[in-house]
């Protein structure tokens, strides 16, 4: 017999330590004030939390003045130029397994969690690593939503400092729960959005990956962003030549792993309350649309700029599969990197467990609504009576 998710989640968060230091602790004053206003603000019980928040963005307030003058000329002198690689896909898809592979490239620069935490104050100076060691002190040993190894010199999404830096960003989603499709739709699909906000989410990113080029020089951005996949005109229009890698994964395991990560995340990150009920819902929901958008987008590239992976493919055969990749987008001598990717997956690639069993509504909801979408990525049609998923 099946227990509710609404009864599995309120057990798990139960269990759940709450970290002191919240994602957003490496805000500014005017971004952090921006990004409360716009999402309605939080629940009481969250208010000692944000009050660190506001504490933490203040005491580095002189720290990110002198940053922001140190790089202003760097800055404006970045041409992004190779353009950058985007790899895209829905969350929960392979695509942090394949960024940490070819982040084995030295050629390629990229967000560690100490720069996407710390937009602001991430350069190297006098004063630098005294937010680095608080913000190291206080990261969990693994990631909560798969349990992989929190390396801080490996790869992270610059889509944490966007939310960090006010600008429009999934994080919201797990921030601000209260209406989480809502803010889905507006700050990753930018359904509805205005020139002002599409204006300021591209000035945040460009300022932001200009500060990592700038520090960088020589080396081509390597960026893993699942948020990016309803973005790719966006992309394109900032970064003409922009070269896409998108990776896709069954989505009978995308739905368990993403229900996963909602459950592991939101209880760590909430400001707001929420409905654990809804969570369901908005997955349904949110995937296709993600999905027709990222595949829209893919079919308008044109050859020599996108390439496309199954995790399984990645996941059976690691060294070949990177290598067609860098073969397709033209990304230079694999060779040279071969021994280091073919190290790390097997220190890494440990298989995969097969996913908990789902009772029949959401199995058939899952192929009312998620049906056609499978059919794009070239998997055999759901079935509504279904009641274990693929691993």
């Amino acid at each position: 017999m099946f227990r509710s998710f609404e009864e599995d989640h309120h057990a798990n968060a139960a269990n759940i330590r709450r970290p002191p230091l919240h994602l957003l602790a490496g805000a500014s004053l005017a971004s952090l004030a921006r990004t409360l206003s716009r999402h309605g603000g939080v629940s009481p019980r969250y208010y000692p939390q944000v009050a660190i928040i506001f504490a933490s963005a203040f005491l580095r307030w002189p720290a990110c003045m002198v940053e922001e003058l140190r790089v202003a000329r760097r800055v404006k002198a970045v041409l992004f130029d190779p353009p950058p690689v985007f790899i895209i896909g829905h969350w929960r898809s392979g695509t942090t397994f394949l960024h940490n592979l070819m982040s084995r490239d030295p050629g390629f620069c990229f967000p560690r969690i100490v720069d996407a935490l710390r937009p602001y104050d991430f350069y190297p100076s006098p004063f630098e690593f005294i937010s680095r060691r608080v913000l190291l002190r206080f990261l969990p040993p693994t990631r909560p939503m798969d349990d992989m190894r929190l390396d801080p010199e490996l790869p992270q999404e610059e889509e944490l400092a966007l939310a960090t830096m006010g600008a429009p960003s999934f994080l919201n989603c797990l921030y601000f729960p209260k209406q989480m499709s809502k803010v889905f739709a507006e700050q990753v699909l930018f359904t509805g959005a205005d020139d002002e906000t599409l204006k300021f989410w591209r000035d945040a990113l460009i300022y932001y990956l200009a500060k990592l080029a700038a520090l960088n020089p020589g080396r081509r951005l390597l960026l893993k962003n699942p948020a990016h996949s309803a973005r790719i005109r966006h992309l394109r229009a900032l970064f003409p030549g922009a070269k896409f890698i998108h990776i896709h994964r069954h989505p009978w395991a995308v739905f368990h792993s993403t229900r996963k990560l909602y459950r592991s995340m939101l209880p760590r990150c909430a400001l707001q309350e929420y409905r654990p009920a809804d969570i369901d819902d908005h997955i349904l929901w949110s995937y296709p649309e993600l999905m027709n958008r990222l595949l829209d987008g893919l079919a308008e590239l044109p050859s020599g700029h996108v390439a496309v992976v199954r995790y399984d493919d990645l996941a059976a055969d690691p060294t070949g599969a990177v290598s067609r990749v860098y073969r397709e987008l033209d990304l230079g001598d694999f060779e040279r990197v071969k021994s280091s990717i073919q190290a790390y997956a097997a220190e890494h690639l440990h298989g995969s467990s097969p996913a908990p069993d789902i009772d029949r509504q959401i199995a058939s909801r899952l192929a009312s609504h998620w049906g056609a979408v499978c059919t794009r990525l070239g998997y055999p049609p759901l079935a509504p009576a279904r009641e274990s998923a693929i691993a």
